[in-house]
């Protein structure tokens, strides 16, 4: 009797300590999913509040987003970010001895405000614009494709009802 008292009062302990603990199922998901994707893709996989790092024989891939804010590690200090605008996400892949990084921003501000600012402030910081691109279409939208020694990438800017959309690639040799 006493033995089962025992149990009972460590499982309802142990049930207690479990009840709104968000973060042991989260961490089982994680567990499950770095397992999943680790096997389907033969590679070693980590899923953490920052994102997720696949890693493989090739290189790494760093997937961060949501409300992380932040550019991927390694981002080119010197790329200019339009003022006010939000990381909606960022990435990065490392392979090869080079790296490339995506970032997707948003801004409330219109394509006729946020392009021309592009256009002025990359060769303000050093980047050479080797091309650019406007599409027509309804709130406006244009590329720029970039240069800075051996660093490539591009910028793509995409109007909306609410702002715009912007898209980083950037690729570090």
């Amino acid at each position: 009797m006493v033995k089962r008292l025992l149990i009972v009062g460590m499982v309802l302990a142990l049930a207690l300590g479990l009840v709104g603990c968000k973060s042991i199922q989260e961490k089982i998901g994680e567990e499950i999913g770095e397992e999943i994707v680790g096997a389907a893709t033969d590679s070693d996989v980590e899923i953490d509040d920052e994102g997720v790092t696949i890693e493989t024989e090739d290189g790494e891939v760093n997937v961060t987003g949501g409300d992380s804010g932040e550019l991927p590690d390694g981002f080119p200090e010197d790329f200019p970010i339009y003022d006010g605008a939000r990381i909606e996400s960022s990435s990065s892949l490392t392979a090869d001895g080079a790296s490339t990084y995506y970032v997707n921003l948003i801004s409330e501000d219109d394509f006729e405000t946020v392009f021309p600012w592009y256009e002025a402030e990359l060769p303000s910081a050093g980047w050479e614009i080797t091309s650019n691109t406007q599409y027509s279409q309804d709130n406006g939208g244009g590329m720029l494709t970039v240069k800075q020694g051996e660093t490539e990438g591009s910028v793509n800017v995409l109007g909306g009802d609410d702002g715009v959309e912007i898209g980083y690639i950037v690729i570090v040799e």
